[in-house]
């Protein structure tokens, strides 16, 4: 869900992944299958 809400402020998958301190391809994956 913070996913979602980081990426709808406009952070980037890299910002958001680092952010939270997981892959870019986690958030990656976490937006296509939520998209």
């Amino acid at each position: 869900m913070e996913i979602k809400i980081l990426h709808k402020q406009g952070m980037s998958s890299r910002a958001i992944a680092r952010e939270l301190g997981i892959s870019r391809n986690t958030v990656k994956r976490y937006l296509q299958a939520k998209i």
